[in-house]
């Protein structure tokens, strides 16, 4: 998945969630949060694997359930101390919902459950595309060409179906709870500008 897709797919869980258990749309802070949790393993993994050469491929330890869950806990935990729980809680389901939308593509092409791209170290062969990179724009690119030439081909595979769905209906829902979470980015950038002009 392309990090909009992985925004967005993550969005729709949480959304949902958000109206059945409390009956009103997400909050700004909670949907930054969560946002940010779903793109933050390919933000690590993806660049020290490419770029880098730590990593063999572009799923290890940020992918890892080894890694994802303590550190889901602790961001909650800490966050909950400071009277920001649901900020903590919208965090771990981005960042375990990315690993859900790592799975689910790999597993639709395989016709099998994968869990590999969340194993790391036990098990997670990185892609082909991940180890031909030699750097983190060769690795966007050749992902990106793939991309294309699959939806090229216009065969609507499952794969393809899921991401165009989380795309369609991530965007649909967003707009329906009215964009929540660029208001906030907007306000930070406006205090932070007033706060510039008068230093």
């Amino acid at each position: 998945m392309w990090p909009w897709e992985h925004v967005l797919f993550a969005y729709v869980f949480y959304s949902v969630y958000i109206h059945v258990r409390y009956h009103r749309r997400p909050s700004d802070a909670p949907v930054v949060a969560l946002a940010f949790g779903s793109v933050l393993p390919d933000l690590i993994d993806k660049p020290l694997a490419w770029q880098f050469n730590v990593f063999e491929g572009g799923y290890a330890l940020a992918h890892s359930v080894f890694f994802v869950v303590p550190l889901a806990a602790v961001v909650y935990l800490y966050a909950k101390r400071r009277g920001r729980g649901a900020i903590g809680a919208a965090f771990g389901v981005g960042y375990l919902f990315h690993l859900v939308g790592d799975v689910l593509p790999v597993s639709l092409a395989r016709g099998s459950l994968d869990l590999t791209p969340m194993l790391w170290p036990i098990a997670g062969a990185p892609r082909s595309a991940d180890r031909a990179s030699r750097s983190f724009l060769d690795g966007v690119y050749t992902l990106l060409v793939e991309y294309m030439s699959e939806l090229a081909t216009l065969n609507l595979t499952s794969v393809i179906a899921l991401q165009i769905g989380s795309l369609v209906f991530g965007l649909v829902l967003w707009a329906y709870d009215g964009f929540p979470g660029p208001r906030i980015l907007l306000r930070w950038i406006r205090v932070r500008g007033r706060t510039a002009v008068r230093q």
